[in-house]
């Protein structure tokens, strides 16, 4: 991921999600290893690389021609990761437009309609809710911290949910990991009107909301976070 960096008077920050972009991600290995995998077997399939007619299914293959494959298999990841970023980009869109003008997506996607039904489903949990923000550039520079310890980002959402003032952030993953605790803990931290924090995962396939509120673990996420941020700092330069 590349590094992300804000301008505050004059002073760039890194951005929260450069900052706990730090931590080793094994799953995504597994990932990238299993996008690999399949595009190899999906190309093995094509009746283009063996020359032989017939229902798709294990077959004999020239070694020679695998050559191809594999090269072109090595990049896979990449066109996946790009095209679920998209995915991602869109879902925030049509949940903002919504937030904001209360109109629902026009033709979405299969899957930007899943996860954006997703979300209406779990706001229906809530009694009241108000926005405060949406897309809401945050700086965390805490009076009792060094600039030189000190991030930006952009917070998805600010809300009141049931008269609780809230920070929410939206995914689209497979799953809720780590980072993105650590990452939320970070957005509320800029503002200390905030009562609670939470991520809120939207699943693009079954259109299914997970919610993992991290209120409680407010405190030691947000110690995570600074360790990392101190880290950062200590090996890398401005």
């Amino acid at each position: 991921m590349a590094a992300r960096y804000y301008k505050y008077n004059g002073k760039k920050l890194p951005s929260v999600t450069t900052i706990t972009g730090q931590l080793d991600k094994p799953a995504l290995t597994y990932w990238a290893a299993g996008c690999a995998c399949d595009f190899i077997l999906n190309e093995i399939e094509e009746n283009k690389y063996t020359g032989q007619e017939g229902p798709p299914g294990p077959r004999l293959i020239d070694a020679n021609l695998l050559y191809p494959i594999i090269e072109s298999a090595r990049k896979e990841f990449r066109k996946v990761s790009a095209k679920a970023l998209d995915i991602g980009s869109a879902v925030h869109e049509a949940i903002e437009r919504y937030l904001k003008t209360g109109k629902e997506p026009q033709a979405p996607s299969d899957q930007v309609l899943s996860a954006f039904l997703a979300f209406l489903e779990w706001l229906e949990e809530w009694d009241t809710w108000e926005t405060l923000y949406t897309e809401h550039t945050v700086y965390g520079i805490d009076e009792d911290w060094m600039v030189d310890h000190s991030y930006a980002g952009m917070a998805d959402w600010f809300v009141i949910l049931n008269g609780k003032r809230y920070v929410v952030d939206f995914k689209s993953s497979k799953g809720i990991y780590p980072e993105m605790v650590y990452q939320i803990a970070a957005y509320r931290a800029t503002d200390k009107s905030i009562e609670g924090c939470g991520i809120l995962r939207l699943d693009k396939e079954t259109g299914l909301p997970q919610w993992k509120d991290t209120s409680d673990t407010y405190e030691k996420d947000l110690e995570v976070f600074r360790i990392l941020t101190q880290l950062y700092y200590a090996t890398h330069k401005f």
